[in-house]
């Protein structure tokens, strides 16, 4: 039966992979390099612990395709810069960047060289990995103990056993006739090849801590939590910045919305003359008189300046004339003889005196008002004086056929100044010729827009549905601060009798506490806010008329199922 036992295995010759030449300097080694290669072996190298020159011509190296694998990559980051910015610039995204061309080659070189750039280095790097056959994790070579002096003082050149033309007898005596220090022959590693298991638990015990910031970050994304949020990088989330209507400190006005500077025009807004800019027709503005204390601009621009000369204006000033007329009424009025207690006749005043002297004497406690100053004297005369004109009224006899009206009287200086202080247009009550027609042509797309721009700028004070009860003035309710101007509602008659030009003007340049929004609004956005200002307002007056024929049955059934 023991001739049956199983045989151990005859240990395997361990595989030869060359010889192994050690040389004292790089001369030596360059005459053995040169001797190998004209005996027609090509797996050969040379290790040396510097650079030495000649040496690829020495051992017969061809030229490296590398320089070729480089130059194409960085064409193709070339082209790909260049051709994604011309389809980004000018077709997908076209965007004007300080007034330059969407397709602008000098604006390109930067991305365009740092692309280049970019696909070299990486081209070169992986392909020194793939031309040199790396990672080599072993070499037969760092088995020999004499090949650690290859970083140091030694030379060596090793003939590789897979060379076509390799034969072990015959390289060993090439070699021994170059004189080498040594020369030995390269044979397998024989140390185990696999991988020890602690390596292994190290690998796997990092694939399971790597999972961990992952697992993570989705259970950030996809949860909700009650505390602020980690800010490893702050980036852009603090930011020395002013939201839209809040306020700032650094004004005068506390607006941090800052309106656009007094007397600059916007790159491409150069357009004064345009009614479509305007709200109102400027060729027929030439046909009124404008008062020279009345600017087109905005409240918060208007200087301050007083006219104390200039007549005041009583009543409430009528829109719908022209300045030209209430002016000339002002005029007149300011010619027209005073009708003061002073310059009644003399009878008037004799009457008075009589009345005044049989009202002292039915009274005689109120002779104690000799002893009152004079200033109290003087204040009682003035108030009985004010109170003549009644009297006198009914005196004299007046035929109502014939009766006019009171004229004004001048007011004073102090009264002129505060009437005739500047004011912006909407509300001096100018008769500009406002555009009663909408410029632009009016679609469903115009009134998408409108309720867009609406809904984002308008609708935070005027609410969504027009009425003045937005959130900033339901939040300014709530405080109750006693400053706040409730926001005009635009479904109040005089809204809705203003021309479409009057609504464009008032959100061009603001009215009252409201700022234009010239500067942020397009003049398209404009004209589309007012037209869907002009559809809530129907929208609340509209009539059977109104709709199509064909739909005013359903309307006739909706209106009957209320």
């Amino acid at each position: 039966m023991s001739a049956h036992k199983p045989q151990p295995a005859a240990p395997s010759k361990p595989k030869c992979f060359g010889w192994l030449a050690e040389f004292d300097n790089e001369h030596d080694l360059m005459t053995a390099a040169r001797k190998v290669r004209d005996s027609g072996y090509t797996k050969t190298d040379a290790y040396t612990p510097f650079a030495v020159h000649g040496i690829d011509e020495a051992l017969g190296i061809k030229p490296t395709i590398l320089p070729f694998i480089v130059l194409t990559c960085a064409f193709c980051g070339l082209f790909l810069a260049i051709g994604f910015q011309c389809w980004s610039n000018g077709y997908d995204y076209k965007y004007i960047i300080s007034g330059k061309p969407f397709l602008s080659i000098p604006a390109f070189i930067p991305v365009t060289f740092e692309t280049t750039v970019l696909f070299s280095t990486v081209s070169t790097f992986f392909a020194l990995w793939i031309l040199n056959r790396l990672p080599t994790f072993s070499n037969p070579l760092f088995a020999n103990p004499k090949f650690d002096r290859v970083t140091n003082d030694r030379f060596f050149l090793h003939v590789d056993s897979r060379d076509k033309y390799y034969n072990r007898e015959s390289v060993r005596e090439l070699l021994a006739g170059t004189n080498p220090l040594s020369l030995e022959e390269v044979i397998e590693d024989s140390t185990p090849d696999t991988i020890p298991t602690v390596i292994w638990m190290a690998i796997g015990t990092l694939l399971v801590a790597a999972t961990v910031p992952l697992a993570i970050v989705a259970n950030l994304r996809t949860s909700k939590s009650e505390f602020p949020r980690w800010h490893v990088f702050f980036d852009m989330d603090f930011q020395p910045k002013k939201k839209a209507q809040a306020t700032s400190t650094l004004f005068s006005d506390n607006r941090a919305s800052r309106p656009q500077v007094v007397g600059t025009v916007a790159r491409g807004q150069l357009l004064e003359q345009d009614s479509y800019y305007l709200g109102y027709d400027p060729s027929k503005q030439s046909a009124l008189q404008i008062p020279s204390g009345v600017k087109l601009v905005s409240a918060q621009d208007e200087p301050k300046t007083e006219s104390p000369k200039a007549p005041k204006l009583e009543g409430p000033v009528d829109e719908a004339k022209p300045v030209a007329e209430v002016k000339e009424k002002a005029e007149a009025a300011a010619k027209e003889p005073s009708t003061s207690s002073e310059d009644k006749p003399a009878e008037k005043k004799k009457d008075g005196a009589k009345k005044a002297k049989a009202k002292s004497e039915s009274k005689p406690d109120e002779a104690k008002a000799d002893a009152k100053p004079a200033e109290m004297k003087s204040d009682e005369k003035k108030t009985s004086d004010s109170a003549k004109p009644s009297s006198d009224k009914e005196d004299k006899k007046i035929d109502p056929k014939k009766e006019e009206p009171a004229k004004p009287a001048p007011p004073s200086d102090k009264n002129a100044a505060a009437t005739n202080a500047p004011a912006p247009a909407a509300a001096a009550g100018l008769n500009l010729p406002w555009l009663t027609e909408f410029p632009a042509e009016v679609n469903e797309e115009m009134l998408a827009l409108g309720k867009l721009k609406f809904e984002i700028t308008c609708s935070v004070c005027h609410g969504y549905a027009g009425a003045g009860d937005g959130l900033v003035h339901r939040r300014a309710e709530q405080l109750q601060q006693g400053f706040w101007l409730p926001p005009t509602s635009l479904h109040e008659q005089r809204v809705q009798d203003q021309a479409v030009g009057n609504i464009f003007y008032t959100i061009s340049n603001g009215k009252g506490k409201m700022a234009g929004y010239a500067s942020v609004l397009t003049p398209k956005e404009r004209w589309a806010i007012v037209m869907y200002v002009k559809t809530l307002q129907r929208s609340r007056n509209a009539k059977i008329e109104d709709v199509p024929v064909d739909q005013r049955a359903k309307v006739e059934e909706v209106k009957k199922a209320d």
